[in-house]
């Protein structure tokens, strides 16, 4: 298993943060793993995709137009369409492929929690923070301790994503290529300022999935914080779940709390 950074020394924000819930956080505890899910099994449909086939895709004919020059025969609409639904199919499978040979586990860069994050992927639960320079040591490290079918990957990449508007890449295409397309996410999602762990193979896997093992967990510094939302005793019975796998302490209550019960606070 190969290793690359991809834009790491850009970086200048200081953690890596993972919002869980609290299945995903034990399973993160038990196993002291990470989880690589394949990449076609993402809700972005267009996750990898690269600037030739997003300005491919720009040029398609799926229907007649409204405005269609009525002297065109409607052979000549029917040619064009079927070359356009042939080229979709082939730009929708060719992406598909690349997809299953590609898996990913995405952090957050940031040095604060977020109250939008927390909104999206941690209503109930929990986040994991590592200092990302550390968290980046451990993950290469840890290369060795993999076994199957986590060890298939060919290439491991580290790195932050960069944020692209597909409709401005017809006249960028140069512009916006990345030497890695699973770094590639639209403009849209901006907002996640993602850290990605790609394992990359050269055969299509059968698991949607692999983990990636990591030192004993008791070994690793890290620190988990629980949702700011959690009432004072939803915050002591996780803390008893999670200190049967973690030494006392480890859990903390989330640094945006006083943001909530400012109103309330006694002295």
């Amino acid at each position: 298993m190969k290793w690359e950074t991809h834009h790491t020394k850009e970086i200048t924000e200081k953690y890596v943060y993972r919002y869980l819930t609290i299945e995903k956080l034990i399973d993160f505890l038990d196993t002291n793993s990470i989880y690589l899910a394949r990449l076609d099994t993402f809700e972005d449909n267009l996750e990898n995709i690269e600037p030739y086939d997003i300005n491919q895709l720009k040029f398609l004919t799926l229907s007649k137009p409204d405005d269609a020059n009525p002297e065109m025969p409607e052979s000549f609409w029917d040619e064009i369409i079927e070359k356009s639904k042939i080229r979709l199919q082939e730009v929708q499978n060719y992406l598909i492929e690349k997809q299953k040979k590609r898996f990913v586990s995405c952090w957050i860069l940031s040095d604060v929690e977020s109250f939008g994050m927390w909104d999206t992927y941690g209503k109930s639960g929990f986040v994991v923070r590592f200092n990302r320079e550390y968290f980046q040591k451990i993950i290469r490290e840890s290369i060795h301790l993999q076994t199957e079918p986590t060890n298939k990957i060919d290439l491991l990449v580290v790195g932050k994503v960069f944020y692209q508007d597909f409709e401005k890449m017809l006249l960028k295409e140069k512009e916006s290529l990345l030497r890695f397309s699973a770094f590639r996410k639209h403009l849209s999602f901006k907002h996640e300022s993602e850290y990605r762990i790609v394992g990359f193979t050269n055969e299509n896997e059968n698991e949607t999935g692999l983990r990636f093992k990591l030192p004993e967990i008791e070994s690793l510094d890290f620190e988990i914080f629980a949702n700011p939302r959690l009432s004072s005793f939803q915050f002591q019975q996780y803390k008893k779940i999670i200190e049967k796998y973690l030494k006392a302490g480890k859990l903390k209550e989330s640094e945006l709390k006083n943001f909530l019960e400012f109103r309330n606070l006694k002295y």
